[in-house]
Formats: structure tokens, C-alpha cells, sequence
């Protein structure tokens, strides 16, 4: 059993790698295909000039994409560029569009140029580190790129050629409709993302590249069968599960958020009796129907499926979901009928804490908090969400972000996620963070339940009364955080680092008045184009919560004579203020280090170079 798990958790993980290449790309994809859709012979509005731009993205800018960000995510920009580098190679060098080989080479390059880079670390004399760094990566990338294009990829481009071919063998001969018996089961255990990034993606790319689109876009994300068990279960289910299936409905089909289904089934396992006969049928008729898509509908909702359908499948996309929606229904109604469904309200009224990690009396701040769920975009912004509005309901308002279950940040002070999830995400924390699980993202009792256990993991024999708890704000939260911004003089910063530890509850108004007085006094102009505003000794009066805020100035401003491009503010209450400070200080003093807030796009960045 133990040998099973551990497999079931390896695939998962690999899953979330690879759809971790990808899912920060779906923006251009969804782009692309809505370009595929409109213009091109079998679009919605044909044109000749405009389809010209479909191939090339299609076989060169969205490969480079997905080699860039796989390498991205191993060893940040220089990981990028050499990962996009090395996929020119595998372009070039085969006759398919290279999703596959561009989630091979983007790893393998910078992995490799990780492990050179660092044996020169710390052997490279001063000044020749720029020379080195481009040189590696300069003579690794060419080498990586020259083996693409004579090796690996015609021996990628071989092996979907071959997986093409076992596709059209399995249409031809009538057999795709048997693929609900994997897709279905690998859907609800939370493989999804394995399914469409891993193994789909490249064939039905290469598909829609010879015929204009493919129906196997259609394998995973046709939401018709799941939403067809959802109504079955509205209608005819009981409990919890009967009051929450509309809305995960609502949220399955207009939203995508396809993972809301998954609990439903893995409650009741037989009811995916419902999903494999509705998928078997939606992907009977597609075939029989020329049905089809241009691009990966990514999320999978209804709307996203409409937009990536060309106007020779409408008809039969449109009768292929219709039907799959109705066979899963009648399945799953006749199954609740016949057999009955868990009856949840007979169900202790206390839930269930699930939780794994460090013990509960180990919390001590609550600055952090990272929403888990496999790609980092559905389910997780969803339930982030409605765990912020909750915690705040209880005065707790920690910075909440939504991410992969791969990349939970080091700075996290607690996780969040699906039960299914919990084994990847201690092992994306190395079991150093508290993790707390729900098992249904629908089900509200147990948000409301991670709720009071975060409240209880600050001081265990505490009371429900927060109050009493005196529980901090973040040190550095997404609200403290202020990019591209301008001023005209210093006075006009200082009042931003005030008026952000003011609004967001640090600070009373009067410590504006101090930090000005401070400068006054003394210039808070640190050095290397960084200034550091903060108060006065006897403005720790004023101070409700330690924190700083964080505002980067790309064009500068002057402080006396010298030009400040990072304002970084303090408000330190009692002495922490000097540990913050010292933190900081030592910090700054790697150029590096600055230069990389300088030059951070998003808040989140900010949050994970900082680590404060």
C-alpha cells in the first residue's frame, strides 16, 4: 500500500513540474488560440494576412516560452535564458511543434548550468565574474542547442510521431472512447495537470498543426461529464454535499476551476461511473462529429472551450459536451437513486482538523500564508480568497498568496491545501512548515475550521478571543509593498512610507510628523541608491505593530544630493526596530542584492528576496 502511495505521489509531483513549465504561459497560449481560431482557413473569420503569424508562434514563441520558464524555475534568469537557448536547438532540428522537447531541454540546460555555475563559485577573481557567467552559459548553450538539433530533436520528434500515430490508430479503429476509464480516475486523484501538460499537450499540437484542431483537447478539460454528476448529486445527493454542488457547478463550468468536482467523487467513488460514461460518449461523438479544438482551453470552462472552437466544430463540440453532460447525469441519478448516497448530516458536527507538519504550539507569527493547490491558478486563488475574507473576519490579516504545491515560498509561515496534496507540500517545505488541509474547497465548515486552528496554533490553551491574543500584523506584507513609483522630492516619499504604515495599521498619524523630523535631523539616506526613513526614539508611542514598507523609484529621488532608487521604511516598536534594521543593513550590503530589488516586476518577488 505504502509502495503505491509513494508512486501515486511521484507522478503527482512530476505532474505539477511539468504543468509548472506551462501554466504561467497560458495567457500567450490563450492569445494564440483565439489567434488559430479566428484567422485561420477553418476560423471564425478567415484571413490570409493574419494566419501568417499562427505557425510562427505556434512552433517558435510559445516552445521558448515553455523552455524559459522550465529553466526559470530551476535557476532563475540565467536558468531561463539558456533554457530558451538550448529549445531553439530541438525547434530547429525537428519537423513537429517542440512542446515536448522544450520541456526537456529547459530543465535539462539549467540544471546543468546550475551545477557549473556552482563549482566557479567563490573561485572567480573580482571583476571577471560578468566574463565567466556569460561564457558558461554561452559555450553550455550552444553545446545543448547543437545536441537538440542532431539528437534530440528528431528523437523527440520520432517518438510523438509514433504517439501520433497510435492516436489515429485508436480513432480510426474507434477505440479513443475507452480512454475514460484512465482520464476519469486520474482526474479526481488529482492528475489532471500531469494529463494535459504532460502527455496531451504535444500530440494535440501536433494534431492541430496538420488538421486545424484536434479533439483531444477535449480529453481532460470537456467539464459536460463533471458538471453532469454535479447536478445529479444537487438533485438527488444528501447533505453538505447536496447544499454545495450548484455553486462547485457554477465554479466547474464558468470558471474552470475544474479541481471544486474532484471531492465530490473521491466521497462517493462510485459516481465515477458517471464521469466514464460521459466522457466515453463525449469522446465517441467528437470523432464521429469532427468535432475539435484549436488550443488547450486552460482553465477548462465552457466559455474558454467556445473561444478556442473552430467554426467547422461548433456543431458537433456543442452536441458532444451536451451529451456527455446528460449520459453522466443519468448515470449518477440512477446510482443515487438506486444505491443511495453517504448522508453527511448524520456526520459529527465537529470536524475533522487535519493537519501535518510542526506542532500546533510552534506558531508564532502568522505573517505568511501560501494557498497550495497543483498549478497555483484555480483552486488556490479561489480558496485564498475566501481564507482571507474568513481570517480577517476574526481581526487576522497575513499576506495570502496562491501558488503551486512545487513552490511554496521559504518565507511562508503557514500552508494551506488540498488533503490530496499535503505529502508534496511537506516535501516542497521539508516538513520545516506547519500544514493545514481541507478536503472539500466548497465546504465552508472547514474553512471556518482551519480558522480556529490557526487562532488555537498561536497559544494553545488560548481562548476563541483574538482580542486577547494581541496577534502581530506581517513585518512585510503585499500591502507595504509600492512598485514603479515617482516623487518629486524626498518629503513626498517619506509621507508614502507614513501614509503605508498608517493606513495598513502600524503606525497613528503622528509618526508621519516624526519621520519627517528624522530626516531633518539626520539624513536617512543609507547608500548604494537606498534610503531608510523611519522614526524617532520616542515615537515607539506611536507604534502599534513593527513593520516596514518597501517603494522602488526606477527614475529616483533626490536626497540631498544623492539619488535614492529604494525607499525602505521602518516602524519598530519597543527595540525590534534594531533588528529589523540590522536585518536590512546586512542585507544591502551585497550590490546584488539591490540590484535585484531594483529590478523586481511583481510584490511577490520583493517578498521572496527579502525573506523578511
Amino acid at each position: 500500500m505504502n509502495n503505491n502511495t509513494n508512486a501515486l505521489e511521484k507522478i503527482k509531483k512530476f505532474g505539477g513540474f511539468m504543468s509548472g513549465m506551462v501554466m504561467p504561459n497560458l495567457g500567450a497560449f490563450v492569445g494564440w488560440g483565439l489567434l488559430a481560431a479566428l484567422f485561420i482557413p477553418n476560423g471564425w473569420f478567415p484571413n490570409e494576412q493574419l494566419n501568417e503569424m499562427v505557425g510562427p508562434m505556434l512552433n517558435y514563441l510559445l516552445p521558448i516560452l515553455i523552455g524559459y520558464t522550465a529553466g526559470y524555475n530551476i535557476h532563475g534568469q540565467r536558468g531561463g535564458v539558456i533554457g530558451a537557448f538550448a529549445t531553439m536547438g530541438v525547434i530547429v532540428g525537428s519537423e513537429v511543434t517542440m512542446f515536448s522537447g522544450a520541456m526537456l531541454m529547459g530543465p535539462i540546460s539549467a540544471w546543468l548550468l546550475k551545477k557549473i555555475d556552482k563549482q566557479f563559485e567563490g573561485k572567480v577573481k573580482p571583476g571577471f565574474e560578468m566574463f565567466v557567467d556569460n561564457f558558461t552559459l554561452g559555450i553550455l548553450g550552444l553545446v545543448l542547442a547543437i545536441a537538440g538539433y542532431f539528437v534530440i530533436g528528431p528523437v523527440v520528434n520520432a517518438i510523438i510521431v509514433v504517439l501520433s500515430a497510435g492516436v489515429n490508430f485508436m480513432i480510426n479503429k474507434g477505440l479513443i472512447p475507452l480512454l475514460s476509464i484512465f482520464v476519469a480516475p486520474a482526474q479526481v486523484l488529482f492528475l489532471n495537470n500531469a494529463i494535459n501538460h504532460g502527455i496531451v499537450a504535444p500530440l494535440a499540437y501536433a494534431q492541430a498543426q496538420q488538421l486545424g484542431k484536434s479533439m483531444l483537447f477535449l480529453l481532460d478539460s470537456n467539464c459536460g461529464p463533471s458538471l453532469g454528476v454535479l447536478l445529479a448529486i444537487s438533485l438527488f445527493g444528501k447533505g453538505k454535499a447536496k447544499k454545495t454542488a450548484p455553486m462547485a457547478m457554477f465554479i466547474a463550468g464558468i470558471a474552470g476551476i475544474g479541481e471544486v468536482y474532484f471531492p465530490f467523487v473521491l466521497a462517493n467513488p462510485i459516481m465515477i461511473l458517471g464521469t466514464m460514461a460521459g466522457q466515453a460518449v463525449s469522446y465517441f461523438l467528437l470523432v464521429v462529429l469532427n468535432g475539435g479544438l484549436v488550443a488547450m482551453p486552460s482553465p477548462g470552462s465552457l466559455i474558454n472551450i467556445a473561444l478556442m472552437t473552430p467554426k467547422d466544430a461548433a456543431l458537433g463540440n456543442f452536441i458532444a459536451i451536451l451529451a456527455g453532460f446528460a449520459v453522466a447525469f443519468i448515470v449518477d441519478a440512477f446510482i443515487l437513486k438506486l444505491v443511495g448516497a453517504p448522508n453527511e448530516d448524520n456526520i459529527d458536527d465537529e470536524v475533522i482538523e487535519h493537519g501535518i507538519g510542526l506542532e500546533n504550539d510552534q506558531l508564532s507569527q502568522l505573517n505568511h500564508v501560501i494557498f497550495a493547490c497543483d498549478a497555483g491558478m484555480g483552486s488556490s486563488a479561489m480558496g485564498s480568497s475566501i481564507l482571507k475574507k474568513k481570517l480577517s473576519a476574526v481581526g487576522l490579516t497575513p499576506d495570502i498568496q496562491h501558488v503551486s504545491v512545487t513552490e511554496i515560498p521559504e518565507y511562508a509561515d503557514l500552508v494551506v491545501t488540498n488533503e490530496n496534496l499535503a505529502v508534496r507540500a511537506k516535501d516542497s517545505t521539508n516538513g520545516k512548515i506547519p500544514i493545514l488541509t481541507l478536503e472539500n474547497f466548497m465546504d465552508q465548515t472547514e474553512y471556518d475550521n482551519i480558522v480556529r486552528q490557526i487562532q488555537d496554533m498561536f497559544h494553545k490553551n488560548a481562548t476563541n478571543s483574538v482580542s486577547d491574543r494581541q496577534l502581530q500584523l506581517p513585518i512585510l506584507a503585499e500591502n507595504n509593498i509600492v512598485l514603479n513609483a515617482s516623487f518629486k522630492n524626498k518629503m513626498q516619499a517619506i509621507e508614502q512610507c507614513a501614509d503605508i504604515f498608517i493606513e495598513n495599521g502600524y503606525t497613528d498619524i503622528s509618526y508621519k510628523k516624526d519621520m519627517i523630523q528624522r530626516d531633518k535631523d539626520a539624513s536617512v539616506y543609507l547608500g548604494n541608491g537606498v534610503a531608510l526613513p523611519h522614526g524617532l526614539a520616542s515615537s515607539k508611542q506611536t507604534i502599534k505593530h513593527s513593520g516596514i514598507c518597501f517603494i522602488q523609484v526606477p527614475e529616483g529621488v533626490d536626497f540631498d544630493g544623492k539619488t535614492a532608487y529604494l525607499i525602505i521604511g521602518v516602524a519598530g516598536k519597543n527595540d525590534e526596530h534594531v533588528e529589523i534594521l540590522g536585518k536590512i543593513a546586512e542585507f544591502l550590503m551585497e550590490r546584488e542584492n539591490i540590484d535585484k530589488l531594483k529590478n523586481a516586476k511583481t510584490k511577490q518577488e520583493i517578498l521572496s528576496i527579502l525573506k523578511i
